[in-house]
């Protein structure tokens, strides 16, 4: 079960569009074809892959030799991506795009930071850093910083892929909702703190821009029996632009339905069950928030749920469920730096 929850918390968020990138030029390699079409980023309903189809796309890749299998393309290179790695990928940085590896299976040795050098043709990395990863392994690698995996062993993973740099304002940020005394926290910043203010979970770290960052499976899965101990419904493991944030999520009886401004959800469903109730219109029945008109779904340890800004979504009969959260902005932002032509830095 482990293995499975972990196989789930691992997405890969964030791809270049338009340009060859570590997942868009590896995901081509081999025998077998290019990878399914890529939709994009739905704007007026919720979007979902059930835990089948992303162990399909993990087979596939595997039996093909195709790296990656993308599920969608969002604005400012936001992707998400089913990944495994081949032996002969070389070392690559991004212009201004960063990496989130959730390890799903396997193991691998990341050689990361250092300097990219060309030795007779052949990219390797001087003064890496070495890290063994195993599945629900957290790495983030920002824009500019070398990687590469090698001795793979069954390695699989989510590739959460998306701009940290060249970002810029189209919209003026939204204000702060106004919280009455004892109100729940706004929804942007929403578990940082237990229900009723009890238990601030800990500090949240601001993404690295010139390292990477690492979190181990023990932390994560220390920080999900802690929330659900003192009943906090979130731990953030981090904040950096454009609101993207990643976030070891449960969710208590009674959470209301919610909408964000701007700022998309990305669930990954990582241990339990619950019913996912999206689309449709928030009203007030009673007295409690209910959504009219949705859509019912029930979520298991695997899924993946896509809710567009703007979208109610809300979860009841849980049992025993934990989720990844990525949270992000959609709207309000586009990237001001042009790439660089192929054989520049990134362009692979």
């Amino acid at each position: 079960m482990r293995n499975r929850m972990l196989a789930v918390a691992a997405i890969a968020l964030i791809g270049l569009c338009g340009t060859l990138t570590h997942a868009q030029g590896a995901g081509q390699r081999g025998a077998g074809g290019a990878a399914p079409a890529v939709p994009k980023l739905a704007t007026d309903k919720t979007m979902f892959w059930p835990a089948a189809d992303i162990e399909a796309r993990w087979k596939d890749n595997e039996r093909l030799k195709r790296n990656n299998s993308r599920l969608f393309d969002g604005p400012t290179n936001i992707s998400a991506n089913v990944r495994i790695v081949a032996g002969e990928d070389p070392p690559l940085v991004h212009e201004t795009t960063a990496d989130l590896w959730i390890v799903t299976a396997g193991t691998a040795v990341a050689r990361t930071d250092g300097k990219l050098v060309d030795s007779g043709g052949k990219s390797s990395i001087t003064g890496a850093m070495e890290r063994t990863v195993h599945p629900g392994d957290v790495l983030f690698v920002p824009p500019g910083v070398p990687h590469h995996f090698t001795q793979m062993n069954g390695f699989r993973a989510w590739l959460m892929r998306f701009d940290t740099l060249g970002l810029v304002r189209t919209t003026p940020a939204p204000a702060a909702p106004a919280r009455a005394g004892g109100a729940a926290p706004a929804a942007g910043r929403a578990g940082r703190e237990g229900r009723g203010g009890q238990a601030a979970a800990p500090p949240v770290p601001k993404l690295a821009t010139d390292k990477t960052m690492f979190w181990t499976a023990a932390d994560i899965d220390a920080r999900w029996k802690e929330d659900e101990a003192l009943k906090r419904i979130n731990s953030r493991i981090f904040d950096g632009p454009a609101n993207i944030s990643a976030n070891v999520r449960i969710v208590l009886p009674g959470d209301e339905p919610q909408t964000h401004e701007g700022t998309a959800d990305l669930w990954l469903v990582t241990a339990g069950e619950a019913v996912a109730r999206t689309d449709g219109q928030i009203v007030d029945a009673n007295g409690a928030k209910t959504i009219r008109n949705g859509m019912s779904r029930p979520v298991h340890a695997g899924d993946l749920l896509y809710v567009p800004p703007g979208v109610p979504h809300h979860f009841t009969d849980m049992k025993g469920f934990r989720a990844w959260l990525i949270r992000y902005d959609v709207e309000g932002w586009r990237q001001s730096i042009q790439p660089q032509p192929a054989g520049g830095r990134g362009a692979q």
